[in-house]
């Protein structure tokens, strides 16, 4: 017999239950595991089972069923056997939603192994509770290390203030904040965060998918500099063309001078004089430099030899700091075209980086080539540069030396971009500074 609530579970009357045999309404890819259970049930193996099936519904509708059987050996059943009692819950809906969760979590893992921004979630305290596997490409860790960790450990110093979890009224936010490497150094990271809250309002987490958008951030940089490079070029033309003149003048009348001192009574005061205005002169043509793009032939040349020479011509100025000038260059590198303007970054480079040491140390200087460009880095072991200050290397008159201009670097800068090449700085202070300059080997 059949009570009411299964014949209205599957669509049949009690009379069209009694006829019909439970594998006519039960979906064939279930029916043996539930007759292998059946079978054990009437020959004494158990006293009852439970298993989760699909049934037909009259109107062919797939269900899904829980189905209880159990056995009452002492109660006979009509045929004079034992009575065999079934109970079926209709738990379609609980399947259908299992199935979507199943999708979802399909999807959810589909999309966070493969994404590859970093996606997180991390406790109202800021402790990480996922982080998905770009975590091994972006800031080098494997998900395991930072699970359990504070995010805000990994942060700048300097972004802090603006943290996830911040007192402000938007939930969702969009973030760009720097991170810390695995191997030491920052990236910069966009993150579009959301604050998940529960019926009291109170936040339970924070979900944040944040992507690397150092690239981007540089280009940034370097468009910016080079705008400010083009309208202080353009100032700095007017200005060096209206001192050079009267410098001119001002320098044959300190030579009259220097002729007329016959007893040299006064050629100290005249050379210091004479001094300056050669110094003046000589911030004069760097500006100039600036001013306009050179005009020099673009040959093919040897890093490798330009490197060395630079060398040998800081061989005595090292002994004199007691700095040790150390190469590893790559074997065949190719030959570059280029200005011989070229050769005048590396000597503001290896300069400054021997002056920054002034008790001795180590300037290294490695080339090798990648992906069509020739890396060059100079590294010393100085003072170094805080790291909130590193923006401002090339900006005019900005300088670390007493009686530097700043415009050193500021040239170098603009002799790299006319190579259509990098120039990019790391330091750390007590550690020392990286300038590091690629060029590409087609110009």
């Amino acid at each position: 017999m059949a009570n009411p609530s299964l014949c209205n579970m599957l669509g049949y009357s009690e009379d069209e239950l009694k006829t019909l045999d439970f594998s006519f309404y039960t979906h064939p890819e279930d029916l043996d595991a539930d007759l292998e259970l059946w079978c054990k049930l009437v020959h004494g193996e158990m006293d009852g089972y439970q298993i989760v099936k699909r049934y037909f519904h009259k109107s062919g509708t797939v269900m899904w069923g829980l189905l209880n059987v159990t056995v009452e050996r002492n109660l006979q059943g009509i045929d004079g056997n034992d009575a065999f009692i079934s109970q079926i819950v209709d738990i379609t809906e609980q399947k259908k939603k299992e199935e979507e969760y199943k999708r979802i979590e399909e999807l959810h893992h589909l999309i966070s192994n493969h994404s590859q921004d970093v996606i997180l979630r991390v406790t109202p305290e800021g402790v990480i509770s996922y982080v998905s596997p770009a975590s091994r490409i972006q800031i080098g860790y494997e998900p395991e290390e930072l699970i359990g960790q504070l995010a805000y450990n990994y942060w700048h110093p300097e972004d802090l203030h603006r943290n996830w979890l911040s007192n402000d009224q938007s939930d969702s936010r969009i973030y760009i904040y720097r991170l810390r490497h695995k191997a030491g150094h920052y990236i910069w990271q966009e993150a579009h965060s959301k604050k998940i809250r529960n019926a009291a309002g109170e936040v339970q987490h924070v979900i944040s998918m944040g992507r690397d958008v150092t690239e981007r951030v540089h280009s940034e940089e370097l468009i910016r500099r080079s705008e400010k490079l083009s309208l202080i070029g353009q100032l700095a033309a007017g200005i060096a063309h209206e001192i050079r003149n009267p410098l001119t003048s001002l320098r044959g009348f300190m030579q009259m001078y220097l002729k007329e001192d016959l007893d040299g009574s006064k050629k100290l005061r005249n050379d210091v004089m004479i001094a300056e205005i050669d110094r003046i002169n000589e911030i004069v043509s760097e500006l100039l430099v600036l001013a306009k793009p050179s005009n020099e032939v673009f040959e093919l040349r040897d890093v490798a030899q330009l490197l060395t020479h630079v060398t040998r011509l800081f061989e005595g100025q090292a002994n004199l700091y007691n700095v040790q000038i150390k190469k590893e260059l790559e074997a065949n590198l190719p030959l570059i075209e280029c200005q011989s303007s070229i050769n005048q970054v590396f000597i503001n480079v290896v300069k400054n980086a021997i002056e920054a040491m002034p008790t001795g140390g180590e300037v290294m200087m490695q080339a090798n080539q990648l992906n069509g460009n020739i890396y060059i880095r100079i590294r010393d072991t100085g003072q170094g540069i805080p790291f909130d200050e590193i923006n401002k290397i090339g900006n005019p008159f900005y300088t670390t030396k007493e009686s530097g201009t700043g415009l050193g670097l500021m040239v170098s800068m603009r002799i790299i971009e006319n190579h259509n090449g990098t120039m990019r700085f790391e330091s750390e202070v007590g550690k020392g500074t990286l300038v590091e300059v690629v060029l590409p080997v087609d110009k």
